[in-house]
């Protein structure tokens, strides 16, 4: 056969093996929808900080944990409207295996056949009471669900600006090693020209090693900040891509009032809601000493003089043995724990709140003179000193000093506006406001 009868065959081999790829492709795609959707809108890792909050609220761990238990105390709803179910007894009796049961088909037998149905009632409001504690219970877990969406966008808030932080020192000293590496340059020159004792060009050197030191660090601590965050986004697979983008939050005024605390609060609500709870599981349990009735209706049938009688009963439990004191007392007990949980929950949380806003009032001062006056006075000094040593007026070691402060003085001014953004994430947390 000739080359030219081959080549359709393979053709059509590399167009099937194409389509494969491709199906698998989108395969592939179709199962991490929310990563590759998110890795659009992010070629290059830029990660804003609304766009990781709605990432955490559609991929988080942790809320997927609380939305199991909410989905938990739903099916706990229908469990509590439930009602007794009836009950069903076929006995058969005056089995006499000396005479026989006789002959002729099965309902002839001479045996006494006896159908027993038996319904109980509750009494005591038992089955609107559970469903009142079930509801109860179902409020707390969407309160607790709130409270779980509360507390990991503040954790993401602090895990973003700690990642920020860390890649602006990464910056930072990266700068301070590419300033370096020039000034050795220069100082290799000058030690031929006989400018420069070759005893200051290894004071340099050493710095510049000093430095690199540093700069490894920086790397590990910008790389266990991007674990971090893909963590709690659900993005281990592009940790090494994520980078936040967002600028640092400016210092403003913070009001002097400290105002009251957010009484929509998740975990105040949750609370309460326990506490509501509590108090239904009381009144069940008390309602227990309330007799529940049970009816029963029969039919019998005996077969050799042809009788069949009916029949009817009612049971009561007599509490002879036992009251329910135990359940009584163990929900009078839930129930002291519930409310010392409810007043202890609130004035934590009250107390939190002054102590965020003043935590806050102090980041955002310390930020502000920073950013307003230190640094920029650190930088002038440096600049000057600089300009000096280019012209042969200091030494190597005032120049070195005067960028080993100036680095010192730029890393603080990013420690604190790094305190300042966390500072913010724990106050709107603790208002439960967006940051």
């Amino acid at each position: 056969m000739s080359h030219s009868a081959h080549a359709p065959r393979s053709r059509c081999r590399h167009r099937g093996l194409r389509l494969r790829l491709l199906l698998l492709a989108c395969a592939l795609g179709l199962m991490h929808p929310a990563r590759d959707a998110l890795a659009q809108t992010l070629p290059e890792g830029a990660l804003t900080l609304q766009a990781a909050e709605t990432r955490l609220r559609e991929a988080s761990r942790d809320l997927q944990r609380a939305r199991r238990d909410v989905e938990r105390a739903q099916a706990a709803t229908g469990s509590a409207a439930a009602r007794p179910n009836a009950t069903l007894s076929i006995d058969t009796t005056d089995i006499n295996p000396r005479r026989g049961i006789g002959a002729g088909p099965a309902w002839d037998k001479q045996v006494d056949t006896t159908v027993r149905l038996e319904q109980t009632f509750e009494r005591g409001g038992k089955r609107e009471l559970r469903m009142a504690r079930a509801d109860a219970l179902l409020d707390a877990a969407r309160a607790d669900q709130a409270d779980a969406l509360r507390q990991q966008l503040r954790t993401l808030r602090i895990a973003y600006f700690d990642l920020k932080l860390a890649e602006d020192k990464l910056a930072l000293l990266q700068q301070t090693l590419g300033l370096l590496d020039d000034t050795v340059a220069r100082a290799e020159v000058r030690v031929k020209a006989g400018d420069l004792a070759p005893s200051d060009l290894e004071r340099i050197r050493l710095d510049r090693l000093r430095a690199e030191s540093d700069l490894r660090v920086a790397e590990t601590a910008q790389r266990r900040a991007q674990a971090e965050l893909a963590r709690l986004l659900a993005l281990e697979g592009m940790a090494g891509r994520l980078h936040a983008s967002d600028p640092w939050p400016r210092p403003n005024v913070v009001p002097a009032a400290v105002g009251e605390l957010p009484a929509d609060r998740p975990d105040l609500r949750a609370a309460q809601s326990r506490l509501q709870a509590a108090q239904q599981g009381r009144s069940l349990a008390e309602s227990l000493r309330t007799r529940d009735i049970t009816v029963g209706v029969q039919y019998e049938h005996f077969p050799p003089d042809g009788r069949a009688m009916y029949g009817f009963g009612v049971s009561i439990p007599l509490f002879n043995g036992y009251d329910y004191s135990g359940e009584v007392d163990s929900a009078y007990a839930e129930l002291g724990a519930a409310e010392d949980d409810r007043l202890r929950i609130a004035a934590e949380a009250d107390a939190g709140l002054k102590l965020r806003r003043a935590e806050l009032e102090v980041q955002a001062a310390r930020a502000a003179r920073y950013l307003d006056t230190v640094l920029p006075t650190a930088r002038r000094s440096a600049e000057a000193t600089e300009f000096a040593f280019r012209h042969g007026a200091v030494g190597v070691l005032d120049v070195l000093d005067a960028r080993r402060t100036l680095r010192a003085i730029e890393s603080e001014a990013l420690d604190a506006q790094a305190d300042l953004a966390r500072a913010r994430a724990e106050l709107a947390a603790a208002l439960n406001t967006d940051f």
